[in-house]
């Protein structure tokens, strides 16, 4: 999805497979450098490119086929650290994009039918993923981060955040359009 090809293939993909559109999930997210001193152009290039550009490709491209269908929803998948300050500061700056991109295009395309919106998950926990190699690599540190960080006591599971991207992509969230969902356990601090 980092590309403007694969970007078209997905969707042009699914338009062929399964007849059109109605729902689009933007899902894709990398970190790179962990903090602003080790950022560089090229890193802050290779943020905005995996998280923010691939969002806004898949979306714009779409949207025709959501409009010639008579509306639908597009969720792209942020981060509790595109709302607040934490993670990787080029991470921060592609998913506060991805934020503020889901909350224009609401704007711009509701007259279309067409609802966006965001939803911005905490720390998440499975197989192959980033929070699973920090455990793996430094299980006593990671423990004190549960203790300190997630009031639950527990990292989040994708089924948890998939559950809110399937209710806010169904029609029972109908007049949910530029919003943001936190989908943390009471990890982040904004309000």
């Amino acid at each position: 999805m980092a590309t403007a090809d694969g970007a078209d293939a997905a969707i042009d993909g699914a338009v062929r497979g399964l007849g059109g559109i109605d729902v689009v999930v933007a899902n894709v997210g990398k970190s790179f450098a962990r903090d602003a001193a080790a950022m560089d152009d090229a890193d802050l290039a290779r943020s905005l490119d995996a998280n923010l550009w691939s969002a806004a490709r898949v979306a714009l491209r779409a949207v025709p086929h959501l409009e010639a269908r008579g509306g639908g929803s597009i969720t792209m998948i942020a981060s509790i650290w595109g709302r607040e300050a934490g993670g990787a500061p080029g991470y921060n700056v592609a998913k506060a994009g991805v934020i503020a991109l889901a909350k224009a295009l609401a704007r711009d395309h509701a007259k279309r039918g067409i609802r966006v919106n965001s939803v911005a998950p905490g720390s998440i926990l499975f197989p192959g993923g980033g929070w699973e190699r920090r455990q793996q690599a430094d299980p006593a540190g990671i423990a004190a981060f549960v203790e300190r960080e997630l009031p639950f006591g527990r990292f989040g599971t994708p089924e948890e955040v998939a559950d809110v991207v399937a209710f806010v992509a169904s029609p029972r969230a109908s007049w949910l359009a530029g919003a943001s969902i936190p989908v943390d356990g009471g990890q982040s601090r904004a309000f």
